[in-house]
């Protein structure tokens, strides 16, 4: 159930302004003045202004791009960035709201005891708990109306205390000593008092209009906010004295023209601060139940016929009185700063990547320059660290842990965000600045092409790609439905369909042609390759013959991200197949790809994967795909290699020995690796060549499909033929 009943006045404005005008104005205000002199407030002030007025012009940005849901600020980035980051910011951002209540609270505590002393102040804080929490049970409608009661009051007390008259004009420093507290603790306790825009942006899922109240609540509320805090400060300056203002929370009593409407502004700002967080938090933790972010789903989601999350505000409020028990106004208000920094600077990220990566979905209504919420995510990061940096590291570590644990839960989601539009932003900023740089052999690595015929006869090819590919490599499959008369006449039945308008029946008949079982099987057949995190595509195409297909493929392919700098190829004997295979293999040289003919004995198949013998022809140019193939093979086997070079002459023997040792250092090949020379005719050691898991040699040139069939056969392992593309450099 969702209800809507809220305006921007009611929902926005009044909360987020009344939370803003709460306990840190009257009872802290006039102390930060104390301690960081007039000119100092001011900067305390404007440098806190400075994260709230970018981040109010963020939440309007996005408030005013999409339909906004129950959570507010959570809303906003859950469906920005994915719910694993809205998860990770939403809980912190449940804990500085039930941090907020607790502050206030102990607020209008402190106030309460300065009327009456024998009070006891835990009992008072309790009753105070139980009492907002009743209201905010009953109906959040009564506790709005409420608000505009105390919204009356607070001005009164304001009026009260600018008519206030001091014993004598104060003189103070512009600028503190900070001898006590340094500026950015002083900050640090300060800070909460900016932080209500965020009672108003919690009712999001409650207002009738959320993209045009939103933005006009809230920063109506920091602007009017901004001239009371700035105006106030300037008047604790003139009306005390530097020492009374650092000794007496509750001087603003004492000089004010009438005690009793600022005890009664001071007692409801409080109040109703208290209420704006204990509206807020329960929303807060339902719309994260309502996204299965949390355990218990069903607890947190339960409510009343009022729309109100009864067993959320119970948990509330269980958590605020733990925290009235065992803290402080003063140990509160800085862990509620670096929660709400955190979550500010996570609102401003939002913003920016999305104007910054220029997607068409991000078309707000109220737009902000890209410096705006750029400046507030960084000025957020920096007060953090300036603040305690044990602290907001512990912070960063903490909301990065949830993170990762939303992720390994593999959390779904009913709606699109933006991650995709960022990592193809960077993808394609990436792509840009390479094709700036000539292309080196020292950036080269496999980015393999691989024809597939038949997706449910090639399971058994995968460990090997796997094994060329892990864990950098890449790969492009591709099959290949025949279609005798080609797509002309696709196209026409296309035309029919859309133009025409033919039959349902006809347009059944026309889509089932140009679907294809292939496409099912060979994503299955992918699905294993794809869990080890390999940068795997695949497509169908249709043609009138695989050659056909193949030519484009290698033709279009070459612009692509990663494009294909090898195929990967399968012997066959049948000839018609190495009819094919010859064509395929002359395209791919034309495109000036590397070649890999793979022939994988039926009997041994991989073998036990811990021997491999690569057969290098010394004096001949461009076998370094040979040598990188094998040493990529042999680190994900754990394998050992044996290089292996056959001279025809006895006395060639020492010469060729000292030369293949050269290429294995200067290839940088593995220090198990063992070389061996045979002396005479090649194809005799075939039948008896050193035992392997398979073989690996140069591709015979012009290709003798015959007798590579042969050394294929008598070696008795899978073998591999490999050639060059010319852009390999194993010395490199």
């Amino acid at each position: 159930m969702n209800i809507r009943r809220f305006g921007t006045f009611e929902g926005v404005f009044t909360p987020s302004l009344l939370t803003i005008l709460g306990v840190i104005m009257y009872l802290r205000l006039g102390w930060v003045v104390g301690h960081a002199g007039f000119g100092g407030a001011i900067l305390i002030i404007l440098l806190a202004k400075v994260v709230t007025i970018t981040t109010g012009l963020s939440i309007s940005s996005l408030a005013t791009n999409v339909r906004v849901g129950a959570g507010g600020t959570y809303n906003l980035i859950s469906r920005s960035l994915g719910l694993e980051v809205g998860g990770a910011i939403g809980i912190p951002l449940y804990i500085s709201l039930a941090l907020g209540a607790a502050m206030y609270i102990i607020g209008f505590t402190e106030a309460w005891a300065a009327i009456f002393p024998a009070h006891d102040p835990r009992i008072v804080s309790s009753i105070v708990l139980v009492s907002i929490s009743l209201i905010s049970v009953l109906s959040a409608k009564i506790a709005m109306r409420i608000q505009f009661i105390i919204m009356a009051v607070i001005f009164a007390s304001l009026f009260s205390f600018l008519l206030g008259k001091a014993p004598e004009v104060q003189v103070n420093a512009v600028w503190g000593e900070f001898k006590d507290y340094s500026f950015w603790v002083l900050f640090a306790i300060f800070f909460p008092a900016v932080t209500g825009i965020e009672a108003g942006a919690a009712m999001s899922g409650e207002l009738k209009d959320p993209k045009k109240s939103l933005p006009i609540g809230i920063l109506g509320s920091v602007i009017i906010s901004l001239l009371v805090y700035v105006g106030i400060a300037y008047w604790y300056s003139r009306m005390a004295s530097a020492d009374s203002l650092k000794t007496n929370y509750t001087i603003i009593m004492d000089v004010s023209r009438w005690k009793i409407p600022v005890i009664a502004g001071i007692l409801g700002a409080t109040l109703s601060s208290a209420l704006g967080s204990i509206l807020g938090a329960p929303r807060t933790l339902k719309a994260l139940g309502q996204d299965n972010m949390l355990p218990f789903k069903n607890l947190w989601i339960f409510q009343t016929k009022k729309g109100e999350p009864v067993f959320a505000l119970l948990f509330t409020a269980i958590v605020v009185e733990v925290l009235l028990l065992t803290a402080n106004l003063n140990t509160i208000a800085p862990l509620l700063t670096m929660f709400f920094l955190i979550t500010y600077a996570m609102v401003n990220m939002v913003v920016a990547i999305e104007q910054g990566i220029g997607i068409y979905s991000f078309r707000p209504t109220f737009k902000v320059p890209v410096i705006v919420p750029m400046i507030g995510a960084l000025w957020c990061l920096i007060v953090m660290f300036l603040i305690d940096p044990k602290f907001a590291g512990a912070s960063l570590v903490i909301i990065t842990g949830i993170y990762l644990y939303q992720v390994k839960r593999g959390v779904e989601s009913k709606f699109g965000d933006v991650r995709s539009g960022l990592f193809n932003a960077l993808a394609e900023w990436s792509l840009q600045i390479s094709m700036k740089f000539p292309k080196s052999s020292k950036s080269w690595k496999l980015n393999l092409l691989i024809p597939v015929e038949d997706p449910k006869n090639w399971r058994h090819m995968l460990p090997i790609v796997r094994n060329l590919l892990y864990p950098r490599g890449t790969a492009r499959f591709f099959s290949v439905k025949i279609v005798e008369n080609g797509v002309d006449d696709k196209v026409v039945n296309w035309v029919k369909m859309f133009v025409n308008k033919n039959s349902e029946e006809e347009t059944a008949l026309i889509e089932e042609s140009t679907t294809s079982a292939l496409e099912t099987d060979l994503q299955d057949l992918l699905e294993p390759i794809r869990s080890e995190k390999l940068f795997i595509s695949s497509n169908v195409l249709e043609a009138r013959t695989f050659i056909e297909a193949w030519s484009l493929v290698t033709q279009t392919m070459k612009e692509t991200f990663f494009p294909p700098n090898a195929v990967l190829l399968s012997m066959s004997g049948e000839k018609s197949k190495r009819k094919n295979l010859e064509k395929m293999i002359a395209i791919a040289t034309k495109e000036e790809m590397g070649i890999l003919l793979l022939y994988m004995d039926p009997k041994t198949g991989w073998g036990n994967q811990s021997k491999i013998n690569i057969w290098f022809q010394i004096g001949r140019l461009n076998e370094d795909l040979l040598l990188l193939s094998g040493m990529q093979l042999a680190d994900n086997w754990h394998a050992d290699i044996r290089l292996i070079s056959v001279v025809e002459k006895e006395s060639d023997y020492e010469k060729a020995d000292r030369l293949l040792k050269a290429i294995g250092e200067r290839a940088r090949m593995p220090k198990s690796t063992e070389y061996t020379i045979f002396t005479g005719d090649v194809y005799e050691y075939f039948s008896n060549s050193p035992a392997a898991d398979i073989n690996l040699f140069s591709m015979l040139e012009p290709p003798d499909w015959k007798k590579m069939r042969t050394i294929a056969e008598t070696v008795n392992t899978s073998c591999m033929f490999i050639k060059d593309s010319g852009a390999e450099d194993v010395k490199v």
